[in-house]
């Protein structure tokens, strides 16, 4: 029986590998997607502390200044 050529068992090696990469895209283009999205909800979330954050301190601003003010008034009554 003669040996196959280098070419033929390549060509039903490549065609192996690529029916493999097809039978994989739709599980790795699922995995990019979760991937992308636990990105984005994760800088979500950094944004919504930041903003947490910056709330808060204004509103301790706010009170020391409103703190400041009822002082300086309730001073200058007799």
């Amino acid at each position: 029986m003669p040996r196959p050529g280098a070419v033929a068992s390549f060509a039903a090696s490549a065609s192996t590998d690529s029916a493999l990469a097809l039978g994989q895209a739709p599980a790795f283009a699922m995995g990019m997607t979760y991937l992308a999205m636990a990105d984005s909800i994760g800088l979500a979330m950094e944004n919504a502390v930041a903003n947490q954050q910056r709330g808060q301190v204004i509103a301790g601003a706010a009170v020391n200044q409103i703190l400041a003010l009822i002082i300086i008034k309730g001073a200058s009554k007799p």
